[in-house]
């Protein structure tokens, strides 16, 4: 590891609103620090990710959301974006997603002096299922990441994508892994009160999908295995989780599948890991990001993950026995799936755990007794200490350690410098 450089400012970049990659900065911001880096973050941020960062030391400046899809809509945003960077002197630029990436090209190119950009490119698969004739999108993220001075993807999947969308870019690109959280828990109200807040039914067996940035298929097989379950298993709510849920397209969609009683829609605001701590298991049918991201937020809340075969998350976590990955990408087999990792979560429970405190009810059972029909099993769980696959769980968790992602970071970061 090469020595400490004197303090520069480096610069994170969101042109959308991303509470995961707010909480991932915070979790590698000491390590960062403590190399004698400076960090800002620029873009529309949540309240609760600026609290987030302040109090990881981390400073902000906040940036308007994006003011629409069109290309023209793009290219505004990005040169916004630009100019409020370019008030500052960032000593390197690291950019998340097309119009960070694009903003930070433009903000480099403006600033009189080579400033560094590093892209972490984002939503790649839905980039390569665009019809060819309507490439233009295709092309400007080629001539972005063409003009990057470093390309980095957090999983193989996604180098596997971008390999795809720009072959020269690709081979050029370095894999750092996602860091998983490390921020405090959700705040210590019963799953109840948790749940009755976000407006969840408080004793039903609840499976959710984070719906932003979730492709429109990968949503309707989602909700299209939730309809098959729903009539075997009726003590079953699915919840919709996300800023931009289109309540109008979402609701249609449910209804179509008579899926709209047993559905909910939650805007977490800015309590997006409580959204996911009320779960019992979260469903991420994405093939790359931001399903690995939102996999190592279930688990450090204790929820259970089911994911696809193909994607991040079964690279990532294949091993835990808190995932559960489908076989392929049909809606039968995402249902039987969901109903493996129920099963399992329910072998795993403490009962005493489940119990309102104030009420001495049990109102907020995290998993049905007569939904499971576990039996005598119910009555002899087991302890937590010692449970099988728990050491490896352990072992295939302790990869995402924010250290290793920061000192991965420091390495890159202190090369580009070095370089300018």
């Amino acid at each position: 590891m090469p020595d400490s450089p004197d303090a520069h400012e480096i610069v994170h970049v969101f042109g959308a609103v991303s509470p995961q990659e707010e909480e991932e900065i915070a979790s590698i911001s000491s390590v960062l620090q403590s190399w004698g880096y400076e960090l800002r973050v620029i873009g529309p941020l949540t309240r609760g990710g600026r609290r987030l960062l302040h109090a990881a030391g981390v400073a902000t400046r906040e940036a308007p959301e994006p003011s629409g899809e069109s290309a023209r809509s793009r290219w505004s945003d990005a040169q916004a974006l630009a100019r409020v960077m370019a008030e500052g002197e960032p000593a390197l630029i690291h950019a998340h997603g097309f119009r960070a990436a694009l903003a930070g090209v433009l903000a480099s190119r403006s600033a009189g002096r080579r400033v560094p950009v590093v892209a972490s490119p984002h939503l790649l698969p839905h980039l390569l299922r665009e019809d060819p004739r309507m490439g233009l999108r295709r092309r400007a993220y080629r001539w972005v990441l063409d003009r990057a001075d470093a390309v980095i993807v957090p999983t193989e999947t996604q180098l596997d994508d971008l390999s795809e969308l720009h072959p020269g870019a690709a081979e050029r690109a370095e894999v750092i892994p996602y860091a998983r959280p490390t921020g405090e828990q959700p705040e210590s109200l019963d799953l109840g009160r948790r749940r009755a807040l976000l407006g969840i039914t408080q004793s039903s067996v609840v499976v959710g999908c984070v719906v932003d940035a979730l492709a429109e298929e990968a949503l309707a097989i989602f909700l299209d295995a939730g309809a098959v379950l729903c009539m075997e298993y009726p003590s079953l709510e699915f919840a919709l989780i996300g800023h931009d849920v289109d309540r109008e397209l979402y609701h249609r969609l449910a209804h179509e599948r008579g899926l709209l009683g047993a559905s909910v829609f939650v805007d977490p605001h800015d309590r997006f890991r409580r959204a996911i701590s009320a779960l019992n298991v979260l469903v991420t049918p994405q093939r790359g990001w931001p399903s690995g991201m939102l996999a190592l937020q279930a688990l450090a809340a204790d929820v259970g993950v089911v994911a696809i075969e193909g994607g991040e998350v079964a690279e990532m976590l294949i091993g835990s026995p808190r995932v559960t990955v489908a076989p392929d990408n049909g809606a039968g087999a995402l249902g039987d799936a969901i109903i493996r990792q129920l099963q399992s979560a329910a072998q795993r429970m403490e009962p005493e755990r489940d119990v309102a405190p104030e009420s001495g009810a049990a109102v907020s059972l995290l998993v049905s007794k007569e939904f499971y029909d576990l039996g005598d099993r119910w009555g002899t769980p087991g302890g937590r200490e010692g449970r099988p696959g728990e050491g490896a769980e352990r072992d295939v968790v302790s990869q995402f350690h924010p250290t290793r992602a920061a000192r991965a970071l420091i390495a890159l970061y202190h090369r580009l410098l070095d370089e300018s």
